[in-house]
């Protein structure tokens, strides 16, 4: 029985997958991890055919998993599961996963990946990702005959239908016998020409079949010497300052990478390397700027990149934002544009940026006078590098670079997503308070107008906040909130967690009833249409239970039909709201419906004194 691996630190997806898949036992086994340490225990015990992945997790996260199989597990199939939806996530994903699902799952579609990907793995024999030298040589050891086939196809690809229509992700193949390399093709060139190219590659996937036919020997030289040719070979393309993949290349790259990663003195390191053996590489000096902290040597970098390329829009734009610069000393480099900025300056003096060092300067953000295209760019710097890892700093300007382009949207996705890590991670929980102020920020200002946003400071939008909490903050309210869909709830719970509620969240009627079983909210928002038991079904067992009858309930649905309404009523709601509805009206009702409900409850507790 083949066995699947389901990797998610929640315990509803567990659920929901052991019941809908119930009925495919006979085809595959369900096997459960809830953090990344057990996912990777279980696969290196060896008897894990395939593998879902969730993406955001405590104790790391799926794309660490991920790496870690393709490394170590390469012939297990990935599928992952996420309830977020980065830009170009799925294409970032492409080479590491099989399929990308987005939550809530549909299980038939699930169901059909998972056997597809099983039997995938079963027809190719997909040895992963290595050197082709690595290949051949455990061959040579083993004494294997076989078709090795070279290529960059996905797992879901065929490669024998890559073969046939001679597609670019084919590279060649190498025919062996006993070990020893008989014949190879790849592209035009056959024979010892082509197994000295197709040695010399790494970092593609090859796939073994058996051979059907004999095979005429084309190449008669020992694998030992064809092996030493093909590195000879490499090594003198890699001397080649030209080649894209040369060390000076390769240096330029990691050093442009971990300065758009904000990671300055390491990409300053890698950039001075470079530009010394290639004093004229303009963007080697003009990179080499960027990561720089000092305004002398910054303006000599930007000088030798000027000399190098006087007519490059970028160098002569980086020029201009040095001089703006007004301070002295050590500085600090704006986050969107690198622009150099005194330490405490609050908007950059080139986008007009605001980087969010302190919550409380939220209110000076001006999206008017922000340069957009600037700021914009950054965002999909920022998007681009996420989609290869999860980084809390990256979410964190991600998300603040949308707060400047007045997109409250986009900037909540990365709060939101940036929100469980940095209650998590210790060394990150200094910024949790300055996230939850933010949004809080994004919640309060939703109903307000852009005017208002830009007259009222930072306090007064609290004290407006404040006016609308209930007056015993002391005693922090509960509110269980039953909503099937994951937008939706997370949208009402920064909403009410911005109000001081805690919130604790039921994706359909059956967990609903678990979690009243297990703690007494103070007040239940149960959305209408729901899996397994719906709204006012889940109300009346509520009004029937001595336990659960007085919590106020507000019912939430995207209907607007007076039929609704009355049944609502009928059905002893407290309320009725409609979706979608402005956050400030949600915090309004939740708090009138408190009140009253605890006014009530005090004096019923007065008469049974008296």
């Amino acid at each position: 029985m083949k066995k699947v691996l389901l990797v998610d630190d929640d315990e509803m997806i567990h659920e929901i997958v052991d019941s809908t898949l119930g009925s495919y036992k006979k085809s595959f086994e369900i096997s459960h991890a809830y953090d990344i340490k057990e996912a990777v225990r279980q696969i290196d015990r060896g008897d894990i055919a395939l593998v879902i992945t969730d993406l955001v997790m405590p104790g790391g996260d799926g794309f660490q998993l991920l790496s870690y199989i393709q490394k170590k597990h390469s012939d297990i199939p990935r599928i992952v599961i996420t309830s977020y939806d980065l830009p170009e996530l799925k294409n970032r994903l492409a080479g590491k996963a099989f399929q990308v699902f987005k939550k809530p799952l549909a299980s038939e579609e699930l169901a059909d990946a998972i056997i597809q990907g099983l039997k995938t793995q079963q027809k190719k024999g997909d040895l992963g990702k290595f050197s082709v030298v690595g290949i051949v040589q455990l061959m040579e050891t083993e004494e294997t005959t076989c078709r090795l086939d070279v290529h960059n196809c996905d797992e879901h690809q065929d490669i024998d239908h890559c073969i046939e229509h001679n597609c670019p992700e084919y590279k060649g193949s190498l025919f062996l016998v006993k070990g020893k390399i008989y014949d190879a093709v790849c592209g035009k060139l056959i024979g010892e020409e082509a197994v000295l190219k197709l040695l010399s590659l790494e970092g593609v996937q090859v796939s073994s079949c058996t051979l059907k036919n004999d095979v005429l020997r084309r190449v008669h030289k020992s694998n030992q010497n064809l092996l030493i040719n093909a590195m000879i070979q490499k090594d003198n393309q890699s001397d080649d300052p030209a080649s894209t993949g040369s060390p000076r290349q390769k240096l330029l790259d990691e050093g442009i990478k971990l300065c758009e990663r904000l990671e300055l003195n390491k990409a300053q390191k890698k950039l001075m390397s470079f530009v010394r053996d290639n004093r004229k590489s303009a963007l080697g000096w003009l990179w080499l700027s960027r990561s720089l902290t000092d305004l002398p040597k910054i303006k000599k970098a930007l000088g030798e990149a000027y000399k190098c390329s006087p007519k490059d829009p970028q160098i002569l734009e980086d020029v201009k934002k040095a001089r703006l610069f007004q301070g002295s000393g050590k500085l600090i480099r704006c986050p969107f544009c690198f622009a150099p900025l005194e330490q405490h300056i609050i908007l950059c003096s080139y986008c007009q940026a605001n980087a969010l060092s302190n919550s409380s300067t939220l209110a000076q953000i001006d999206p008017y006078k922000v340069e957009r295209k600037v700021v914009l760019r950054a965002a999909t710097r920022f998007e681009r590098l996420l989609a290869d890892e999860v980084n809390p700093r990256l979410l964190y300007y991600a998300g603040a670079a949308y707060l400047n382009l007045n997109d409250f949207e986009k900037a909540l996705t990365y709060f939101d997503l940036l929100m469980p890590i940095v209650q998590v991670d210790k060394k990150l929980q200094k910024i949790s308070k300055q996230v939850r102020e933010i949004v809080d920020y994004i919640a309060s200002s939703q109903n307000m107008d852009t005017d208002d946003r830009a007259k009222n400071s930072w306090h007064e939008q609290k004290e407006k906040r404040e006016k609308r909490l209930i007056t015993n903050r002391s005693a922090c309210k509960t509110v269980l909130v039953v909503e099937d869909s994951p937008t939706t709830r997370k949208v009402i719970k920064m909403t009410l967690t911005s109000g001081d509620f805690r919130v604790i969240e039921a994706a359909d009627g059956v967990e609903a009833l678990s979690r009243l079983n297990e703690e007494r909210p103070d007040l239940v928002l149960l959305d209408i249409m729901l899996p397994k038991i719906d709204g006012y079904r889940i109300l009346s067992i509520l009004k029937k239970n001595s336990d659960t009858k007085d919590i106020p309930v507000v019912m939430l649905t995207s209907k607007n039909r007076i039929i609704d309404k009355v049944k609502g009523r009928l059905s002893a709601a407290s309320a009725y709201l409609t979706k979608p509805f402005k956050p400030a009206e949600l915090i309004d009702m939740v708090n009138t419906i408190i009140v009253k409900d605890s006014a009530r409850a005090e004096h019923s507790t007065e008469n049974t004194v008296n």
